[in-house]
C-alpha cells in the first residue's frame, strides 16, 4: 500500500465545484458529425428503448447507499455480485447479491480475510475459475488517503476470499482505473488510473493463477487519465474505454484495445461530450458498447448512449416514462439471459443512492445485427448469452449458392459438435448449441469457436462456457 504523495492533485472531486443545477440531456434530432481528418462520417440518432423500471422487490433490503462500488454479472448463479464502495459514513467492504429472477438483494456471508474497505476499485468475472476479482481502489481514513494495487479473488461457489500475491513487478498503486477480463487469455486487463505519481497511461495484464503481471503498453495509446470506464466487447475480443479526466476537463474520447495484439485504436468521440465517472457495459445481443450518465462541468446526466460494434455510429437510447435521476459513479451491468440493463447506486445532487433500476433493451433482429456487423455472403451474429452455462444461440446468414455447415471447435482446433447444415440462399436463421459434443456428452467449461463454413469461406465467433 502507498500513501498518496503531497502535492499530487486529487481528481476524485472532479477538480471543479459541483453545480446543484441538473440538466438532463434531451436529443430530439439526429446529429451528424463529420470527422474530416479521418474521412469518417458519424450519425448519432435517437433510438427508442423500452421503459426503465424500479422493481419493488429490490427496494425491500437494498445495500446501503453508496458510490464507486464494483460489481460483476455471475451467469452461473444468475445474479449480480457487488462489493465495496463509499457511503456517507466511509468506505465499505461488504458483499451483496442481486438475484436476477426475483430482483431481491441479499447480503452475502463470506469467509477468509476480506479486502480492505475501498472505493473506485475494479471487479471482473473470471469464468474459467468462477471467481470475482477485485483490484486497485482507494481508502480514506483519518490517517489519510491510501491508493491500492492489491488483487483479491472471491470464489463464487464457496464464498471464500483469497489474496493473489504478485509474483512479478506490479503496477503502481492506483484508483479510478478501468479493467476487464480477457476470457480467451484468462487474464485481467487494466488501463491507466490515478497513481501515487499522478495519472498514468499504461496497460497491464495479470494472470490470476500465477500472480504474474505484464506491462503491455503500446507506443500508440490513449492519453493518461483516471475516472474513466470500460467494457469487454465479447463479439470482437476487445476492451473499450470511454471518458475520464485529464487536467480539469472531462474527456469524450473512446478507444478499443485489441486483446490479441494489445494495440489501441481510436473510435469516434461521444457526441454528448466528455464525462467523468460514467457507467458502462456491453450489450452482447446487440453488439454495442453502452454508457450511462456521468458528470461534466458540474452537471450530472441520466442519458444512455450506444456505440455500434463497428464503432461508426452513436445512438441516444430514449426510454418512455420516468427513469433514474441524473447520477455519476454508478454501477451498470448487462443481464445476458434477459437482455436488460441493471443500474445501481451512484451519486446524485441529493447525495449517495441505493436505488436499483432495470431497463429491458430493444433487441436487434437477427437480420439487423447481421447487416450492421458482417455484410458478407456468410455471417454469424453475436452469440447470446455469452458467457453461457446452458444453451447459446447465434444468428446465421448464408448468401452463397453452397450449403454451409456450423461447427463447434475447441481452442486446439478439434471439432466438438457438428450442428445442422444450413441451406444456401437463406437470409437469416437462428441455431443453438446445448454445450454437448457429437455423442451428447456435456463439454467442460472453457472458450469455444463457432465456425460457419461454405466452400472456402468461413466466419467465426468465440464463446465462453461456464458451468
Amino acid at each position: 500500500m502507498r500513501l498518496q504523495k503531497p502535492g499530487v492533485t486529487d481528481p476524485s472531486s472532479g477538480e471543479k465545484s459541483m453545480n446543484p443545477t441538473t440538466q438532463v440531456l434531451q436529443t430530439k434530432q439526429a446529429i451528424v458529425l463529420c470527422l474530416v481528418m479521418s474521412n469518417l462520417c458519424l450519425m448519432a440518432s435517437n433510438v427508442s428503448a423500452q421503459s426503465w423500471q424500479q422493481p419493488v422487490e429490490a427496494m425491500s433490503n437494498p445495500p446501503a447507499a453508496r458510490q464507486n462500488a464494483a460489481a460483476i454479472y455471475d451467469p452461473v448463479a444468475d445474479r449480480v455480485v457487488l462489493m465495496g464502495g463509499r457511503s456517507s459514513s466511509g468506505d465499505l467492504n461488504d458483499t451483496w447479491a442481486l438475484d436476477l429472477p426475483t430482483l431481491q438483494w441479499q447480503k452475502l456471508s463470506t469467509t477468509g480475510t476480506k479486502p480492505a474497505a475501498r472505493h473506485t476499485h475494479n471487479a471482473v468475472y473470471d469464468p474459467g475459475s468462477h471467481q470475482m476479482l477485485i483490484w486497485s481502489g482507494r481508502s480514506i481514513s483519518a490517517e489519510g488517503s491510501t491508493l491500492r494495487n492489491d488483487v483479491w479473488s472471491l470464489d463464487l461457489a464457496t464464498m471464500v476470499w483469497h489474496e493473489i500475491i504478485a509474483a512479478s513487478s506490479a503496477p503502481n498503486a492506483r484508483y479510478g482505473t478501468a479493467a476487464i477480463f480477457d476470457v480467451a487469455a484468462g487474464e485481467l486487463v487494466n488501463f491507466a488510473g490515478f497513481t501515487d505519481e499522478g495519472r498514468f497511461d499504461d496497460t497491464w495484464r495479470l494472470h490470476p493463477g500465477s500472480g504474474q503481471w505484464r506491462d503491455v503498453s503500446a507506443p500508440i495509446r490513449p492519453g493518461a487519465r483516471c475516472l474513466h470506464t470500460s467494457a469487454y466487447d465479447s463479439a470482437r475480443e476487445r476492451m473499450i474505454i470511454f471518458g475520464g479526466q485529464r487536467g480539469p476537463d472531462a474527456l469524450d474520447d473512446v478507444w478499443s484495445l485489441d486483446l490479441g495484439t494489445n494495440r489501441w485504436q481510436a473510435l469516434p468521440a461521444m457526441p454528448a461530450g466528455g464525462r467523468r465517472f460514467p457507467a458502462a457495459s456491453f450489450d452482447s445481443a446487440g453488439e454495442r458498447f453502452l454508457t450511462f450518465g456521468g458528470e461534466k462541468d458540474g452537471t450530472r446526466y441520466a442519458d444512455l448512449w450506444a456505440l455500434s460494434n463497428q464503432g461508426s455510429e452513436w445512438q441516444l437510447l430514449s426510454a418512455d416514462g420516468e427513469g433514474p435521476p441524473p447520477r455519476d459513479r454508478a454501477v451498470l451491468l448487462y443481464d445476458e439471459s434477459r437482455r436488460r440493463l441493471v443500474l445501481f447506486g451512484g451519486t446524485s445532487d441529493d447525495g449517495h443512492l441505493a436505488d436499483t433500476w432495470i431497463l429491458p433493451l430493444r433487441s436487434p433482429t437477427v437480420v439487423e445485427s447481421l447487416t450492421e456487423t458482417q455484410p458478407s455472403s456468410l455471417a454469424l451474429s453475436a452469440a447470446y448469452p455469452n458467457p453461457f452455462n446452458g444453451e447459446i444461440h447465434v444468428g446465421v446468414q448464408v448468401g452463397t449458392d453452397l450449403p454451409a455447415q456450423l461447427t463447434v471447435f475447441d481452442l486446439l482446433g478439434r471439432p466438438i459438435r457438428t450442428l445442422q447444415e444450413i441451406r444456401p440462399g437463406i437470409e437469416a436463421a437462428q441455431r443453438s448449441w446445448d454445450a454437448t459434443d457429437d455423442d451428447g456428452r456435456p463439454v467442460a467449461s472453457g472458450v469455444y469457436l463457432l465456425r460457419l463454413q461454405a466452400g472456402d469461406e468461413a466466419v467465426f465467433r468465440r464463446v465462453a462456457l461456464v458451468r
